[in-house]
């Protein structure tokens, strides 16, 4: 082993230690040491540094600890991103359907649309929307000539039939299901007569509230827009009186259409209404055949040429029930939240009508028409029934 000279000026002594290095081997079998020497022979004249430790309160920051964790634990960068970008395109509206775009419903002759009732959208056809969880709507329907026979409407002035032969009927309707998440239920009550007498009458007529009955629609949101609807008027009559107004069923579905504008506003937006319906939706003589067929089976059950009144009613209500199927339509023009246009067949004839919301906080739709507007077999004199004018008629209804 060779040893090296120890010199004090010497660069390889340790700052801290008390050690130098006195030889290096440079080559293959050469090996080196280290020896200790006086911390007087050190050429710095410093104290060498001191090290303490200290409490983690002191640090300016809070100390970092790592820790070890399974490598497939690990966080890939790029998935990380990946995943952000996936949850802020879900988060985003899909093309088509924005956040704001509210759903429509309805019940009665008025659509609502989000939170805004708007004016009708029909005005006899019934619409393919039905009533949220608690919605409740009242209204009349009024027109200036109803009859089935003995007299023709035109015969007299308008006014003058109003007071004979005008005729009203008052709905009320609850929903009790919830079209959007699931079902609606609408179950609706009326009565047909509207006053005990008529005006410039003394005698007495049919008692103010008869001619009970209760009205059924199941609906179901096909989407925000689109709504389909099953119902039955009249599916339980409450009283004889009710009788004469005959049993209604129909199914119908409707569809709003945006023709332009802001999509979550009520403006310039179309609503189609299309189905079929049976019962007085029928023309006029599908309904007189359909009676004239029910008395004859009366007679020959009975084995009685001649039916006494109350059998003649009898089968004439049950002619006047239900029946074949007719097609109905409307089309409705949503010029803005408080003015819509109405053209509707139902089944019968032609109506053209004009919705109006007068207030815009209250929610009071009344909706003037007139129908009967093509000459068919409704102006057909050999037809019992028939019509010489255009009939005029009103719809007037609130929602909640």
């Amino acid at each position: 082993m060779m040893r090296l000279p120890v010199h004090h000026n010497s660069k390889r002594y340790g700052l801290l230690g008390m050690a130098v290095a006195i030889g290096l081997a440079t080559e293959p079998g050469w090996s080196q040491q280290w020896q200790s020497v006086p911390s007087s022979h050190l050429p710095i004249s410093s104290p060498p540094p001191v090290w303490e430790a200290v409490s983690s309160s002191h640090l300016p920051i809070s100390p970092l600890v790592w820790e070890s964790v399974p490598l497939g634990d690990v966080i890939d960068p790029n998935e990380l991103a990946q995943a952000a970008a996936t949850a802020q395109n879900a988060s985003a509206p899909t093309a088509g359907e924005s956040t704001k775009t509210p759903w429509v419903t309805g019940g009665l002759y008025q659509v609502k649309r989000g939170d805004v009732w708007l004016p009708s959208i029909t005005q006899r056809v019934p619409n393919g929307y039905g009533n949220r969880f608690g919605g409740f709507q009242a209204g009349i329907f009024l027109e200036s000539c109803n009859v089935t026979g003995g007299y023709v409407c035109g015969t007299n002035s308008i006014s003058d039939e109003f007071k004979n032969y005008g005729k009203g009927t008052a709905d009320f309707v609850v929903g009790l299901g919830d079209p959007v998440k699931l079902i609606g239920i609408d179950l609706g009550f009326n009565f047909t007569s509207l006053a005990t007498t008529r005006p410039g009458q003394e005698s007495e007529g049919t008692k103010f509230g008869e001619g009970q009955g209760l009205n059924l629609a199941i609906s179901r949101n096909l989407g925000r827009d689109v709504s389909l609807k099953v119902g039955a008027i009249n599916l339980v009559e409450l009283d004889e009186t009710q009788k004469d107004t005959g049993k209604s069923a129909y199914a119908v579905v409707s569809a709003r259409f945006d023709l332009g504008g802001p999509i979550e506003l009520n403006t310039n937006d179309l609503y189609i209404t299309a189905g079929i319906a049976n019962g007085l939706y029928r023309p006029l003589d599908t309904i007189v055949e359909d009676q004239a067929q029910a008395c004859n089976s009366l007679r020959s059950s009975t084995g009685n040429d001649q039916l006494t009144p109350q059998q003649t009613r009898n089968c004439n209500a049950d002619g006047l029930n239900y029946g074949s199927p007719s097609p109905v339509a409307s089309v409705s023009w949503m010029i803005n939240p408080q003015v819509s246009l109405i053209a509707e067949w139902w089944g019968r004839n032609l109506s053209l009508a004009a919705s109006f919301k007068p207030f815009e906080e209250i929610n009071w739709v009344i909706t003037p028409g007139i129908t009967n507007i093509i000459k068919n077999v409704d102006w057909d004199p050999s037809v019992p029934g028939y019509t010489d004018r255009y009939r005029l008629q009103l719809t007037t209804s609130i929602g909640f």
